[in-house]
């Protein structure tokens, strides 16, 4: 009886744990960080922690983080932001554009978040563990990515406010920033969250890029699939402008379901839908996997 009051005294004090104080700009030392898959040339994140809604039915509040990060490829800057919350507890969000389900907690000087993709096995895990000084930050990202598991830690390092000024800055529109955007609901985004926008179509109908675009030609439009794309993307936004208010209410994902095409009625016991393995997007690529 005593071990387990120890043991349940000890469990609450973790859960109760203090969130360290991670807040403010951080770079990547590149040097020092251990970086799967391709090259990253910088890497820049502005972190907040307040207290937020956690629950808006019964208002509780909990410590809501946001860590907004910009990623420097060979293809440019790319803009990802995740939100969770320190309190052990689930909470829906999205993640470089695909529902995630996300809980996070503290553990002595770590924040520790995981993250599952909805409708997907993969998982991932990111550890904020900060430096006894306050200086250095390190982000250690582990998951699978279409079932191949990927290890990546930034080494970040404090620094002055104004260093967060690229960030804050908008980027560069999609409409002039791509080739042949034609539709007004995505002109108007900014790159990163254009690009989101297309991770989250390939989830929502269980395929890959190349179902709309033509590979290595995504300006082209040669396949009838990104003409119907275009209509399907202005009937959405006219059903939610009309409807709802502007609220994203009706998206792909209310309609397909990860398929192909809407399916008027489930499939009968006997029956399964298809689904073809092959071409399945991959889950969001947490923490900044290019």
């Amino acid at each position: 009886m005593r071990k387990l009051l120890v043991f349940t005294l000890f469990g609450t004090s973790l859960a109760l744990a203090q969130a360290p104080d991670i807040t403010g700009v951080w770079q990547a030392d590149l040097e020092r960080s251990k970086i799967a898959g391709p090259p990253v040339k910088s890497y820049l994140a502005i972190i907040t922690q307040q207290e937020a809604v956690f629950n808006r039915r019964t208002i509780e509040k909990a410590l809501q983080v946001t860590d907004f990060a910009g990623v420097v490829g060979a293809h440019g800057e790319e803009r990802e932001t995740l939100k969770f919350f320190e309190n052990s507890k689930p909470s829906m969000g999205s993640f470089e554009g695909i529902p995630t389900r996300l809980t996070g907690a503290s553990r002595e000087n770590s924040l520790i978040v995981t993250g599952e993709i909805a409708g997907e096995p993969d998982k991932f895990t990111r550890t904020y563990t900060l430096s006894a000084d306050g200086q250095t930050l390190t982000l250690h990202i582990e998951g699978t990515a279409h079932g191949h598991p990927y290890d990546t830690t930034y080494v970040l390092v404090k620094q002055p406010d104004s260093a967060g000024g690229p960030l804050r800055k908008p980027q560069e529109l999609a409409g002039e920033h791509f080739k042949n955007v034609k539709t007004d609901t995505l002109k108007s985004l900014q790159t990163s969250e254009f690009i989101d926008n297309m991770r989250y179509f390939a989830w929502a109908l269980g395929k890959d890029c190349q179902f709309c675009h033509v590979e290595h030609h995504f300006d082209a439009d040669d396949k009838k699939e990104k003409k119907t794309a275009r209509k399907m993307i202005e009937m959405t936004a006219a059903i939610d402008q009309n409807h709802f208010e502007g609220h994203p209410a009706v998206r792909c994902f209310t309609c397909h379901q990860g398929n192909e095409h809407p399916h008027g009625f489930p499939p009968f016991p006997d029956q399964s839908v298809q689904t073809n393995e092959q071409t399945k997007p991959a889950a969001a690529h947490p923490a900044g996997q290019p």
